[in-house]
């Protein structure tokens, strides 16, 4: 039952990231399996916290491998977004580079004419 919840919370976080995503800012949707699975993550963290297992239950045994999961997978797409963050923005701060070389040469020439 904890896990249907679980994936119900997920869901509905990646639907309202992506409806912010289109709505606000589109840099919202390379945040939604980083979202979604951090949600994932906190539920099961919180499920077996407060949870008490019998004694020689497989239950806690899978919780584990679910949460143990959640967070490799969470991991990997902070990751991923975070390097898609950093080439875009590589991109855009090469042509602000390029820009300000163009103007510092433009200075240099027009210094050496004057």
């Amino acid at each position: 039952m904890a896990i249907l919840v679980c994936l119900t919370l997920m869901f509905l976080i990646a639907g309202i990231t992506y409806y912010l995503g289109k709505k606000v800012s589109n840099s919202f949707m390379k945040y939604i399996p980083v979202f979604s699975f951090g949600v994932g993550v906190f539920f099961l963290y919180i499920k077996l916290q407060f949870n008490s297992y019998n004694p020689n239950s497989f239950d806690r045994i899978f919780d584990m491998i679910a949460f143990t999961t959640f967070f490799i997978v969470c991991s990997v797409a902070l990751l991923e977004a975070v390097i898609i963050e950093i080439v875009e923005n590589t991109k855009v701060f090469g042509k602000g580079y390029m820009v300000i070389r163009k103007a510092i040469k433009l200075v240099n020439v027009n210094k050496a004419f004057k």
